[in-house]
């Protein structure tokens, strides 16, 4: 219940934000192996989307005349992942490292904040005087869930 409502909340922002048609390339550019096949993925690279031209970056002119013959297909395939791809235009140039590509893998959560920096980000006093209590019950080894009565 609270899934499906958090997920209306952040389709509204996106789209609230104008971020659909970005995420819809990056979906692309997520799958562009899967689309093309690992060869030409090795030899052809999306690069940016500008008024819905697709510009792609081929490392020779014999893959970029290779990708032209497939252009129809990949355009379709975007297409239906959702990428709003009006055309491609393929050119011959340099390619980005593969670390300069879109990375969509999400990165590790950031850890808590140490103890003290945490009790200052507690602006209700009640809890922050509770949650000083824990940490110094936790500091001297108690168990700071139990009652007060058996520490």
């Amino acid at each position: 219940m609270v899934e499906l409502r958090l997920r209306e909340i952040l389709r509204g922002f996106v789209k609230q934000r104008g971020f659909e048609e970005r995420l819809a390339i990056y979906r692309a550019y997520g799958i562009w192996e899967e689309i093309v096949g690992p060869e030409v993925a090795r030899h052809v690279r999306p690069g940016h989307v500008q008024r819905g031209v697709l510009h792609v970056v081929a490392d020779s002119g014999v893959w970029a005349q290779e990708f032209s013959f497939a252009r129809e297909t990949v355009l379709q395939a975007l297409r239906k992942s959702g990428a709003p791809v009006k055309e491609i235009r393929v050119r011959q140039g340099t390619l980005p490292p593969p670390e300069a590509t879109v990375d969509l893998t999400p990165s590790p959560p950031l850890p808590p904040p140490p103890p003290g920096e945490a009790l200052e980000l507690i602006h209700d006093p009640a809890l922050r005087e509770r949650f000083s209590e824990l940490l110094h019950s936790a500091r001297k080894g108690e168990d700071p869930t139990a009652p007060a009565h058996r520490r």
